[in-house]
Parts: C-alpha cells; structure tokens; sequence
C-alpha cells in the first residue's frame, strides 16, 4: 500500500503523512519510490512512501495494533484543526485510490477522513474524535488472474475512532468487529472527567492506532474496477451533451453570419467595386472597407511586438493542449492520471517552441521590424517567465507553511533546464525559419500617409467591447470548465476527454468567426485598426475565466485561511492568461485570412 499526501477541499493544501503523529514504517520499508512523472512533482509528490500497514494478500485480520504514540497537548491542537478542516487520509493499491463510501447517498470520496466531530449534548458543545483504526476492504477476483494470482478491483475502507488501552488491549483490540460505539471513542481532549465529578488535565494522551482488513471475493471485472469512481458522481451526461448543443448552435449561427457577409455582402460590394460599366463622372464618394484599402495591412502603431509574440505563444499553447486531447482518445494517455497528463501538456509546449518562434517571426518581420533577436527572446521567455515567477513566489509560501505540495529544488532545476536549454533553442530555430522567409505578400499597397479613423459608434471602438465579445466563446464551455475545476479543486474525476476535445475546437471555431464579424463591421466604419482589436476581442475570455473561478470559489468551495486563496487563485491566473492566448492568438490568424481574403477580391486602381 502506498501512502499519500493527508489533503482537504478546504484548504487545498496537502500534508505529508509522516510529519503527523502517527506510526512509522519499519525503515526497510521507508524507501520510497521516486515517481518519474514531472506533473506529480510539479504538484509536490515527488515520493509516495510505503503505508505503515503490513499485508499479505487473502489474509484476513481483524484487530492488530500498531504502535502507541503519545499526544502532546500540542500534537493535539493541531490534529483537532486537522479534524476541523476536514483532512483526508489517503492511501494508493495497484493504482487504486482508496475509498470511503457514504452511506446515505451511495456515492465515494476519495481517502478517509482523519477524525469526526460531534456535539455534545451535555455542553451543546463540539466535541472532536480521532479515527486511529481503520477497517480495509481489498475486492478481488480470480476468474481473471493466472493461477495462484488474484486480480484487485477494489479499495475500500472504514475509519473507527476507538480509545485503546494500550495496559489492557485485548479489551479493545480482539477478534471481535471494531466499531464505532459512542462510549469507545476517542477523543481529541486533555481533560478526563474522573468519578467524583472533578476534571483532570493531563499532559499528553497515549493514542494506539490499529487496522484491520478483509479480502473480499466479487465477480467485478477488473476492467470496470474504476466505474465506482466515475458512476458514483452525479450523472451529468445530460449537462454535457447540452453543453455540445450550445457550443453547435452558436457555431452554426456565426458561421451562417459569415457566408451571409461572405456570399452576399462582400460578393454585392465586390461587384458595385468591380463595375467597368460605373459612370467614372459621378463624384459621390464611395464608402466602406474599400476606401480603406491602402491602410488596412498598416502595422500596429502600438507595440507590434508584443502582439507578435503573443500570437506565437497562443500557438504553441493551442498545439500542445490539442496535441495531449488527442492522445487522450487513445491508449497512449490515461485522463485518470492527472499528473500525466500535466507533464504531456509540458513537454508538448516544450518541444513546440519551434512553432511560437516561426509564427511571431513572421508576423513580427510583417509588421516591419527588425530586432528578430529581442523578439524572439521575448518569445520564448514571457509567457514561461511569468509562470515560474508565480510558481517560485508561491512555492516560497508553501515551503514556510509545510505543505507537501510545495516543489523540491530539483523539480524546478528540471522545469528551468527544459526551458532554457530545450524549449528556447526550440524557439531560436523557429525564428530564424520565420525570418528568412520573405515577407507575407498581401494584395493592396499601404498609403504613406495613415488614413484618418471617421468616427462610429463609440460602443464598437471601445474596451467594454471588446470585453463583452469575450463572453460568447466563453458561454460556450462554461458548463465544461465547471466539471473541469470539480476535478481539479475537488478531488473529482473528469474522464469525458473526447467532449473536451471537442469543445476546446469549438471554442476556436467560435473565436474565429466571431473576430471575423467583428472586424467587417469595423472595417465597413472605415476603421483599420484590427490588429490588436482581433486579438483582444476572443482573449478577453480568458477575463471572464478568472471571474468565474471568482463565483466558483465562492459557491462551490469553502476555502479558509489566507494561503489557500493565494494558491487557487495563482493557478487560476495562470490558466486564464493561458486561455487568453489560445483564444486570441486563433482570432488573430483567422481575421488576418479573412482580411486578405476579401481585399483579394477586389479590383483596385
């Protein structure tokens, strides 16, 4: 049995086992085993260390005892907060995490908690008990395993809270059921009430902790061993194929807004633009994107840079998220495994600086500029600088609190080589493709003398609109994100990688079409100022992301203490601003062809 972290949905901030007053493994068994995975340790488990239970497979125990340790008054306080913030136990057998089944709703949580409270109801008071014994039940089958072997499809337990007299155990500690029994339990005090009615404090309490376990035989197969996880949730298929509706209708009413701007609008325009036949003598000045043909592929007068390289990043963040959704429907990568999929995500940016360096290059060598070299530093050190400079401050915080999800210094070191000697040459290379290419050709010639912006509805050149248009691509998979940060913040499991997949294209096509309405209305005002318009109009969900993981801290979790809103909302930033991107980057590139492609149409003087 492999011993993990002591975590809360409360706080969100995991504890090493062993840093509790608890028994300890023999030191034979206190090696751990180093997990290879970069995303468990970037998530601070770099070890899983052995539990403290002894077992041997079909042998059946019912009530051995394990050590006796004495609570200090200190020990105590802090296994009470522990109780009060409602930590967990949790524990890994043949992969499987272990289980407490909740009586009333049939459904599971993932570990045992460390202690119940009650009232009292002498006091009206809350009283706090510790659960030292644990009761575990290992399902099995052999109809499956080769002879003399057992296949496991199940992990369960039951916590008691038992008050051991570690003088008289066999009282307690016997063949017989250990239960919870009203009487029996142990609680979390220093005071003992003796039989004259007077209170004694004492300055420690000896805690004995003990386990039980039983194999049981069941015909589950060990292919669905993990449906008690997943069917054991709240069934939300519904939600999720509404949600697929929703993202299908929304595309297929913007696409039908561009072939109507496409097939009618442009094609009518083109042909009033187009006419030989118009009478060359009528001096009515002509209006509409035309007469903006000469400045509509002017660079950016604000930082063409940065939005250079702000594309190119969203690129490299769209390859690589799509690239790991892709696998997902494969054998190749299990959604169960969180941290896998983390390091996928990781190693696929990595290895795609190729494509952030050739994209920003291109747009960059557009634009007009010249110092390839700070462009491409920019590149390929922004967006990872700016999440390493979150991790390291956060991770500062966590190391002074104790928790076990801050990061060892070798993590970091391995995170900050793939950075600079991997991904960053990565970059370089895709620069230097991207510059020697010529320059993109577009089919009008930019006038000397920037054309003058008429004025038009305020609403349209303004940053309200841009933030309003966000909402839409965001509206599109807020149902997917609330699944999605269940599983993240509250220890759920999300397995339909296939609707993400999907979705996550969805949310591109929207974007895309979207920028692309966008910027004709514009243009038709006489308004050539699209470049950071396109990119700011859909990268403004990463905006509302972060206002809904606001609500979603508010009504779905119950966070205490300083610290765990520091970290959920640190991450929460970090998946925002790389959301933003994804978003932006897609309407950049889809409005820079939609632009091209109109202006190619038409004949001009």
């Amino acid at each position: 049995i492999v011993q993990d972290t002591v975590d809360s949905s409360v706080t969100g901030l995991p504890l090493l086992y062993y840093r509790l007053p608890v028994c300890k493994p023999d030191t034979t068994r206190m090696k751990g085993r180093k997990r290879k995975n970069l995303g468990e340790r970037l998530a601070g488990k770099s070890v899983a260390e052995h539990s403290p239970y002894p077992l041997k497979v079909l042998q059946n125990k019912q009530c051995t005892s394990l050590c006796t340790v004495n609570f200090s008054a200190k020990d105590i306080k802090r296994m009470t907060k522990l109780v009060k913030k409602q930590y967990r136990v949790k524990m890994i057998l043949d992969g499987l995490p272990l289980q407490v089944q909740k009586s009333l709703s049939g459904t599971v949580s993932r570990g045992y908690p460390i202690g119940a409270r009650l009232v009292n109801e002498a006091t009206s008071e809350m009283d706090f008990y510790l659960h030292n014994h644990v009761n575990l039940q290992i399902q099995y089958n052999r109809d499956e395993a080769q002879d003399g072997y057992v296949r496991i499809v199940g992990f369960n337990a039951v916590p008691v809270s038992i008050n051991h007299d570690p003088r008289n155990l066999d009282a307690t500690c016997n063949d017989k059921p250990t239960v919870n029994r009203r009487e029996t339990l142990l609680e979390l005090s220093t005071t003992v009430a003796n039989s004259d009615s007077t209170v004694m404090k004492l300055s420690s309490i000896p805690v004995t902790y003990s386990y039980g376990v039983e194999w049981i035989e069941t015909d589950l197969p060990w292919t669905d061993r993990w449906d008690i996880y997943i069917l054991g949730q709240t069934d939300d298929s519904g939600a999720h194929h509404m949600s697929i509706v929703n993202s299908v209708m929304v595309v297929m009413f913007l696409g039908c807004v561009v072939a109507v701007i496409l097939i009618r609008a442009l094609r009518k325009d083109i042909a009033v633009y187009n006419d030989i036949e118009v009478d060359l003598e009528d001096d009515k000045e002509e209006t509409g994107w035309k007469m903006i043909h000469g400045d509509v592929f002017r660079p950016p007068s604000t930082k063409p840079m940065a939005l250079a390289v702000l594309v190119g990043t969203g690129c490299q963040l769209a390859f690589s998220v799509l690239l790991t959704l892709i696998m997902s429907q494969t054998n190749m990568l299990n959604p169960m495994m969180k941290g896998k999929t983390v390091s996928n995500i990781i190693m696929f940016y990595v290895f795609s600086g190729t494509i952030a360096g050739y994209v920003s290059a291109r747009i960059f060598k557009f634009t007009g500029g010249k110092n390839w070299k700070l462009c491409t530093i920019y590149t390929a050190g922004a967006f990872p600088g700016v999440l390493i400079s979150m991790f390291l401050c956060l991770n500062i915080f966590l190391t002074l609190y104790g928790s076990a999800k801050r990061v060892a210094f070798f993590t970091i070191f391995l995170a900050f080589f793939l950075w600079i000697c991997v991904a960053s040459p990565l970059v370089f290379l895709g620069s230097f493709l991207g510059f020697k290419r010529d320059v993109m050709e577009v089919p009008t010639r930019t006038n000397q003398i920037a054309r003058v912006v008429p004025p038009y509805n305020p609403f349209l050149d303004n940053n309200l609109c841009s933030l309003a248009i966000g909402i839409m691509p965001f509206s599109t998979i807020c149902i997917e994100i609330y699944f999605l940060m269940g599983a993240i913040w509250l220890h759920q499991y999300y397995f339909l990688m296939g609707y993400l997949l999907v979705i996550t294209i969805v949310v591109g096509v929207i974007c895309a079409l979207l920028s692309m309405v966008m910027c004709y209305i514009r243009l038709c005002s006489e308004d050539h100022r699209w470049w950071w318009k396109s990119f700011c109009d859909t990268a403004t969900c990463g905006v509302w992301f972060f206002l809904y993981s606001i609500w979603f801290v508010v009504m779905r979790m119950n966070l205490t203490g300083v610290l765990p809103i520091i970290v959920y909302f640190t991450y929460m930033a970090m998946m925002s601003l790389a959301a933003g991107l994804y978003c932006g980057s897609v309407s950049f590139l889809s409005t820079l062809w939609f632009v091209k492609t109109i202006y190619r149409s038409v004949k001009l003087d």
